[in-house]
This record gives structure tokens, C-alpha cells and sequence, in this order.
């Protein structure tokens, strides 16, 4: 016989008699918050509930923002990204005296130009150590020397000196001038610049050429990755080319040795031959833009720029203008900034107008700042070294440097 189990019965449930009515467990409430140990309780648990909750949502922020940084990084080309400017905290965590921009001077109107450069970059607050060689013929603290200069030239080379040091801040290094003995005259002491491997008093130095306007300063290049060597490309030219107008570089003992190996040979070519010739399948690139634009980039037709803009992007003189951190003067068969050119020349080889359409008037950007650039760079000659030009002439090369 099937055996059925007998099922429980249960009531439905209803409100017992004997339930406490709403009005007196909100009383009951109310009585239990009066007391302060409960309310002490209850406003601590809740403090740090909070705290724990925004520590959290600050640790996914971060996370977020490093994916996300991760992300660009490794979906753009290693050789065109631009350094981004330190933050305060990294700022406060670099030993400036570590790094250096460095000038190398030669003769008393190079002397005034690295003395330019040193001022633009002391205006503009950069962090780090500022140094100058310069040759060790020259006496800075009795005025004696035993070179070539004459006692007025002399005369003014130790007051520049002076100025770089006190004014300036700057470190002044004697050196034995490197002099090549073939070529054109313009490079041949250009072999001085590479003296700058042999600082190894510092971490990493910048080498800018004096023929330029320094915009801004570069600090932040001196956190980008370490490689013994980083340049920009010159754009301008129609093979691959490295430019030495801007150097960033860790001067060591294996390096420099490499640079002298190289310039004693009989086909070594000048300093940015070399720094070719060793560096070209090894260096960082640093992006000409901001770094390297020439000053007759802005003499070009709107339709001439692709080599510097890299893309399709349309010409904006005045955006080109306002990126750039390093402009180097290049407007062959101009002669440099410093050795005034006659009237008809410059008006001869400067920018052309955009002509209006429909009525507009004529768009004259690229010639305004490219005749800008010509007279601040005399403006200021006149006032960091006491004279806006130099009557001295030599013909030059017309391969920008």
C-alpha cells in the first residue's frame, strides 16, 4: 500500500497582535541616536567608508590613465614622439646639475653668438647647468694671451666671457680648438662641437648651434630615454640625413674615443659627416617639430612644406612659429644674421604674399615672421653683446649645419 506523506499546513502570515507599532520604533530610533557613543560610532564607520571608497576610485583613475597612456604610446612611431614636458613631481625628483646645454665658441663672433643663446636660455628659467668652451689662449682673470686675437678683440672676448659667467650663470671650460686644415673654412673648426663628448662631468648635455633662436627651452629633453646619442633628421634635405644644429647626448670616455677614431681619418668629413657616419642606424630621433625648423622653411610656397610637415596637413606659418622651440637661421645665399645683408637682398629672397580671394586681403604671415626673425636676432645682438652686425665676410656652404 502506497504510503502518502502527510503535507504541513501552514497559516498565512498576518500581523501579530503583539507587533510594535511604527510610531514607537521610530521613537525607539530616535532614543538610540541620542546616545553619543552611537553617534560616535556611526560618523566613524561612515568617515571611513568614504575614505576607503575614494581610495579606490583614485587607484582605477590611475590605472585608467596609464592604460590609456600605454595605449598612445604603442600605437605611435618611436621615431616622432615629441617629449612631453616634466610634471612638478618628476621636476622635483631631477638633479639638474646632471645635465647641460653647451656652446663651443671659436673666435669673438661666435663668442657673441653662444653668448645669445646662453641669455635666451637663462630668460627662459631652463634648469639646467649652462656651459661654454672656449679657447684656452684666452685669459679671462689678467687679460694676458698669447694667440692671435689683438688687445681690442681680446678686450671684448673676456668681457663676453665675463658676462656669460656672471650674468648668465654659465660654466666657463677652456679647450684646445680642433681645427681641420682642408675644406671649406666655415667647418673647419667645427670638430670643437665634438669636444662636448668629453664632458663626463655631466649626465647628458645639449648642443645647440649658435646661428639660431632658441623659443623655449628644452629640459624635458634631458628625462627622454637614455641612448648615448639622440638628433633630428635635416628634413630640408632630399637624402636621409641627421642634423647636428641640435645635439642631446651622454658624453663618456667610449664615445669619445669613437669620435676621434673617426676624425682622424682622411675622409671623415666634417662634424655632422661623422656624427653620421657613426650614429645614423643607432640614434634616437628627436622630432624636428619643435626642435629643427630652418628659418627658409618660411620661404617657401604653401605647396613646398610636405618635407616639414610630414603629412597633409595645411601650412600655418604662424601655428609652425609658435611650436618651434629651435630656430636655425638657413637662407643661402644670405649670409647669417650676424653680417648684414643689403636691402635688395632680402627684399630680393623674402616670403612672398598669399594674394586675397574674393576681395580678402593679402595674407603677408610668413614674410612678417620671417623678416622677425632677422631683426630680433639684431635687436638682441645689440643689446647682450653692444653690436648688431659684424663686417666680416666668408663664403660659405650651401648645406645648412
Amino acid at each position: 500500500m502506497e504510503r502518502w506523506i502527510k503535507l504541513r499546513s501552514y497559516n498565512i502570515l498576518r500581523a501579530s497582535e503583539n507587533a510594535v507599532p511604527a510610531d514607537t520604533l521610530q521613537v525607539r530610533l530616535t532614543q538610540w541616536l541620542a546616545i553619543r557613543r552611537v553617534r560616535t560610532t556611526l560618523f566613524a564607520t561612515t568617515f571611513l567608508i568614504t575614505i576607503v571608497l575614494s581610495i579606490h576610485f583614485i587607484d582605477l583613475t590611475n590605472i585608467s590613465h596609464a592604460v590609456k597612456q600605454a595605449t598612445k604610446q604603442s600605437s605611435s612611431p618611436s621615431e616622432s614622439t615629441t617629449p612631453s614636458e616634466p610634471t612638478l613631481e618628476a621636476e622635483d625628483r631631477v638633479t639638474w646639475s646632471d645635465f647641460a646645454y653647451i656652446q663651443y665658441v671659436t673666435n669673438e663672433n661666435y663668442l657673441c653668438n653662444s653668448l645669445m643663446i646662453l641669455e635666451s636660455l637663462h630668460r627662459l628659467q631652463s634648469k639646467a647647468d649652462r656651459v661654454m668652451m672656449y679657447p684656452q689662449e684666452w685669459k679671462i682673470a689678467d687679460g694676458i694671451q698669447t694667440g692671435t686675437e689683438t688687445g681690442t678683440q681680446l678686450e671684448t672676448s673676456r668681457r663676453l666671457l665675463i658676462q656669460a659667467r656672471d650674468e648668465y650663470n654659465t660654466k666657463l671650460i677652456p679647450i684646445s680648438v680642433q681645427h681641420l686644415a682642408k675644406g671649406d673654412p666655415t667647418w673647419q673648426d667645427s670638430f670643437t662641437k665634438l669636444l662636448a663628448f668629453n664632458q663626463t662631468q655631466y649626465k647628458r648635455l645639449i648642443s645647440l648651434d649658435s646661428d639660431a633662436t632658441v623659443r623655449q627651452h628644452m629640459d624635458e629633453l634631458f628625462l627622454s630615454p637614455s641612448s648615448p646619442v639622440a638628433m633630428p633628421r635635416a628634413y630640408w634635405l632630399d637624402q636621409p640625413f641627421l642634423s647636428s644644429q641640435l645635439i642631446l647626448l651622454e658624453p663618456s670616455a667610449i664615445e669619445w674615443q669613437r669620435i676621434q677614431d673617426y676624425m682622424n681619418r682622411q675622409d671623415s668629413g666634417f662634424d655632422m659627416d661623422i656624427l653620421n657616419a657613426i650614429y645614423k642606424d643607432s640614434c634616437i630621433i628627436l622630432p624636428h617639430r619643435p626642435y629643427n625648423i630652418i628659418s627658409g622653411e618660411f620661404r617657401g610656397a604653401a605647396e613646398k612644406h610636405g618635407k616639414y610637415l610630414g603629412s597633409e596637413e595645411k601650412w600655418n606659418g604662424t601655428a609652425a612659429y609658435e611650436e618651434a622651440k629651435f630656430i636655425h637661421f638657413s637662407d643661402w645665399p644670405l649670409p647669417k644674421p650676424w653680417i648684414k645683408a643689403s636691402d635688395s637682398s632680402m627684399a630680393e629672397r623674402q616670403p612672398n604674399c598669399i594674394k586675397g580671394v574674393n576681395g580678402q586681403k593679402e595674407d603677408c604671415t610668413d614674410r612678417d615672421i620671417w623678416l622677425g626673425l632677422y631683426k630680433n636676432f639684431s635687436e638682441r645682438r645689440q643689446r647682450v653683446c653692444g653690436r648688431s652686425y659684424d663686417k666680416v665676410t666668408r663664403k660659405r656652404s650651401n648645406r645648412s649645419r
